[in-house]
């Protein structure tokens, strides 16, 4: 007797993975409108944006997703200008303290300390 070669002895389970939902940026960002050109230069041309995860460290890309702590940014703010958030403190720094702000508006600074382990305000 011979099985067809779709079935097997010992069929894996149908399970389908979790979709986890992640809210929208609790700031106003928008993809292919840098958030800190918008911001600090008024400059709202449409260019090439990156994602960036505002909260870092461990678990820090789950836990800025899981909070809207995200925002898009140019190259020149997000990897490779020399004031860019990968690169300069400083301006890492403002960018928290702008989320951190935002964040403060519908809960608590014990809640942001809970997800970003530091105040910036």
């Amino acid at each position: 007797m011979r099985r067809a070669m779709c079935e097997l002895m010992y069929p894996k389970p149908q399970k389908k993975k979790k979709r986890k939902h992640h809210p929208a940026p609790i700031v106003e960002t928008y993809p292919g409108i840098c958030y800190l050109c918008a911001k600090e230069e008024g400059n709202w041309n449409y260019q090439y944006t990156e994602c960036h995860h505002v909260v870092f460290g461990g678990g820090g890309r789950t836990r800025s997703e899981e909070n809207g702590l995200k925002v898009y940014l140019c190259r020149r703010h997000h990897k490779e200008g020399k004031d860019a958030v990968h690169n300069c403190r400083a301006t890492r720094e403002r960018l928290c303290a702008y989320l951190q702000e935002a964040y403060e508006q519908d809960h608590t600074r014990e809640e942001w300390m809970n997800i970003a382990y530091k105040n910036y305000l």
